[in-house]
């Protein structure tokens, strides 16, 4: 095989890690961190800012290891590797409580020696270079990938941050070497259909700062508004903007690839 035909060969994927719980913690009213751990996870990082990893998720009574070709996959739900400790072999998950759901349920009795598969990490955010200025807009969902891409930025950017989360209770300390504003926008008060605080909050936003970008990740629809708003009525280019999907009102199970690029 030449060089070529090995560099453009598809890279063959890592099976699941088998881990377990080691320690529940609870951070918001709304808001679970899951620790898990294992042997497995000696190779896993470190991830990249906004990566993600799927949590195949057994039924209960069934057994299934990733070496069985032949057994169907478990069902998988997409996450945030919060945080990752190689010394320690841990892995910190971030779980929000909105509604029910597969991994909703599985998250509220979770506790310690409860077994998961860990797929990934993969994905991940780049800050572009020379850029001074980050807007982060998140809502409960991917607020942990958005602490995420906070803690890495270098001293020399500035962060604005808008967080839609359900009422004040779920405000959390968010930390950062970068300079930034944190702006937490509640939708109990009034009741506020998700999405739309940050739709305004963007919308009165005056002034952008120069070398500005944006690092977008919410419901899918509200992304899509959000972007095309900067980029068709604003004028921003393109590629200064970075889009996610995280789910989308009145489905389940939303795809994990909707980057909001039609």
């Amino acid at each position: 095989m030449s060089d070529t035909q090995a560099s453009n060969a598809p890279r063959k994927r890592r099976p699941p890690r088998a881990v377990s719980v080691e320690r529940v913690e609870k951070v918001t009213p709304r808001m679970t961190r899951i620790i898990f751990g294992s042997e497995e996870l000696a190779d896993f990082g470190p991830p990249r800012p906004g990566a993600h990893i799927k949590l195949l998720f057994v039924p209960d009574g069934e057994k299934w290891s990733p070496s069985d070709t032949e057994a169907p996959r478990p069902p998988s739900r997409t996450y945030t590797p919060r945080r990752y400790d190689l010394k320690r072999r841990e892995l910190e998950v971030e779980f929000v409580h909105h509604g029910n759901g597969i991994a909703a349920t599985w998250a509220a009795t979770a506790k310690a020696g409860d077994s998961m598969f860990v797929a990934g990490p993969g994905g991940g955010y780049d800050l572009p270079e020379n850029t001074t200025q980050l807007v982060l807009i998140a809502d409960d969902t991917s607020l942990p990938a958005a602490e995420t891409v906070l803690e890495s930025l270098p001293a020399t950017c500035k962060a604005t941050v808008f967080g839609e989360i359900y009422d004040v209770e779920e405000e959390r300390d968010l930390n950062s070497t970068a300079e930034a504003s944190i702006n937490w926008l509640h939708r109990s008060p009034t009741d506020a259909r998700p999405g739309t605080l940050l739709e305004t909050a963007i919308k009165e936003m005056k002034v952008f700062p120069e070398n500005c970008h944006f690092w977008i990740a919410c419901e899918a629809a509200t992304m899509r508004r959000i972007r095309d708003y900067l980029v068709d009525e604003r004028g921003l280019d393109r590629e200064r903007v970075h889009t996610r999907g995280y789910w989308k009102l009145g489905e389940t199970n939303y795809p994990d690839h909707d980057y909001g690029k039609d």
